[in-house]
């Protein structure tokens, strides 16, 4: 089967400037019978040495295709201004230049994968093909999400960006191609049906995200002495209202509590911008560091014993709570942060409702290390087996049949 590929972004095998990792391990656990061609804008300026890398890790070629130059001007001369004056995001008014369209067709793929969700003016280009359009999440969904929450409200300029933002994307999302011919791919189950009850009758799949990198280890994992907590990731508005709740109570709990979850844990911050919280917690007692950049991040993932992923808002799948889910490690995370995810509260993962049950859970592990042990390691058999890149890759490519 031929699949000419059309991305906004060169796929990489980390997020390179972007989310380029997933159409990246969806292609390299492909089918075998599915021969893929890649056209790409290279929105997210991935070096040619990589490029070559990624041509012979894939087994493909890949094709940069230029930016408009309306594009490149409007960033050339700041005149991002003009967004304010467009029915729809930016980036879905590129189209792929003519002599790209006529290369594709005359190559006579079996079906067009587009990936990038404003990608929907060249997925009308190949109208007469079989499409799959990966979004992967619904940023109109997201922008909801976030003109409901309590830290948006309060700030005025972020406000005003998702209230700006929301009806172009909701626009765009309701205006989407609806004919049999097309497909639309996302890694939220939530995504999915915000989008069919934006545009009914589209045809918009939910598939589980693929887990990526694994270190190898024995599944019968136990928690080092002290407990190594992990917080992953940058401290954004995605983590900000819930991190800043849970740590101020972890630096207030009672002198009791305290000094038992002192004595059994060792905390660590991997990624930028924790440095204020990691002088609270050590002004608090605690024992805590923090890792601005692990050169191998499965590596740094897997030291660790437990995940805490405070949450707050976002929607599609967690990349970093698929990587400690399967290499082993105990999930505790808000509920968006486990939602996509095969794992059920209290049997795989640990989802809590507030910072109270994020300290009950705590002095729980290390009361009863083996319950808590049990649970880490079925969550990652089921997202070993549920979340499998084979698996999930050749549910995506079912979709062309």
């Amino acid at each position: 089967m031929r699949i000419t590929t059309i991305s906004i972004l060169t796929p990489y095998k980390e997020n390179y400037h972007g989310t380029s990792a997933l159409p990246y391990h969806l292609m390299a656990h492909r089918p075998k019978d599915v021969d893929i061609e890649i056209y790409s804008f290279n929105n997210n300026n991935l070096p040619a040495a990589k490029i070559k890398e990624v041509e012979e890790e894939l087994r493909v070629k890949i094709h940069l295709v230029p930016l408009p130059r309306w594009y490149k001007l409007v960033f050339a001369l700041h005149l991002l201004f003009i967004r304010l004056f467009l029915k729809y995001p930016l980036h879905h008014y590129i189209t792929m230049p003519k002599k790209y369209v006529e290369s594709i067709k005359s190559r006579k793929p079996d079906g067009i994968w587009i990936y990038g969700e404003e990608m929907s003016k060249v997925a009308s280009q190949f109208k007469d093909y079989k499409r799959l359009h990966t979004l992967p999440d619904s940023e109109a969904l997201y922008y909801y999400r976030m003109l409901g929450t309590r830290f948006v409200m309060s700030d005025w300029k972020k406000y005003w960006r998702c209230a700006f933002m929301y009806p172009k994307f909701r626009h765009m999302e309701r205006d989407f191609d609806r004919s049999e011919t097309i497909h639309y791919h996302l890694v939220g189950e939530a995504d999915a049906q915000f989008l069919r009850e934006m545009a009914p009758g589209i045809q918009a799949h939910f598939i589980r995200h693929p887990h990526y990198e694994v270190y190898q280890h024995n599944n019968d994992r136990h928690f080092h002495t002290p407990i190594r907590l992990l917080i992953a990731g940058q401290y954004n508005y995605y983590m900000k209202q819930d991190a800043d709740e849970i740590f101020k109570a972890l630096c207030n709990v009672n002198q009791k509590d305290k000094e038992v979850l002192i004595n059994n844990y060792e905390v660590t911050f991997l990624g930028h911008g924790w440095e204020q919280i990691v002088t609270n917690m050590k002004d608090a007692g605690w024992e805590a560091k923090q890792i601005s950049f692990a050169p191998d991040y499965i590596e740094e993932v897997v030291k660790h014993d437990v995940q805490l992923v405070p949450i707050s808002i976002g929607t599609g799948t967690k990349g970093k709570v698929l990587d400690a889910l399967a290499n082993g490690l105990l999930a505790i995370g808000s509920k968006f942060a486990m939602e996509n995810i095969a794992v059920e509260n209290d049997k795989s993962c640990i989802i809590y409702n507030n910072s109270e049950d994020v300290i009950r859970v705590l002095l729980s592990i290390i009361n009863d290390r083996q319950k808590f042990e049990h649970i880490a390691s079925a969550g990652r058999k089921s997202v070993l087996y549920e979340h499998d890149r084979e698996r999930v890759s050749a549910l995506m490519f079912s979709v062309f049949h």
